[in-house]
């Protein structure tokens, strides 16, 4: 058993497809991503990599105040949801230039 891990981990990639972003990469990009409309009375925002829709995060029963992001890859969502996506951010965009 420990033999055939030890020949995968040989055989196993060692460096991450650079298409990939990091969890460094996406907190980056998260702080300086821009709001959007809400999807669902979920908060959503745009950033360079990715789209972040709030997430819920609970405390025992009850929803926990901390304000926390899912991200949203474009390469890993079907188009469907992607445009969803960029129309919550293109009516903001909107929004914002007729101001």
């Amino acid at each position: 058993m420990f033999t055939a891990l030890f020949v995968a981990s040989l055989l196993a990639p060692t460096q991450v497809p650079s298409n990939v972003a990091s969890v460094d990469d996406l907190q980056a990009d998260f702080e300086h991503a821009v709001a959007c409309e809400q999807i669902d009375g979920r908060k959503v925002w745009k950033g360079e990599i990715a789209y972040y829709i709030q997430s819920y995060v609970y405390e025992g029963d009850a929803t926990a105040q901390t304000d926390a992001a899912d991200a949203v890859l474009p390469g890993d969502n079907t188009p469907e949801t992607v445009k969803e996506f960029e129309r919550a951010c293109a009516a903001s965009v909107s929004a914002r230039s007729s101001r």
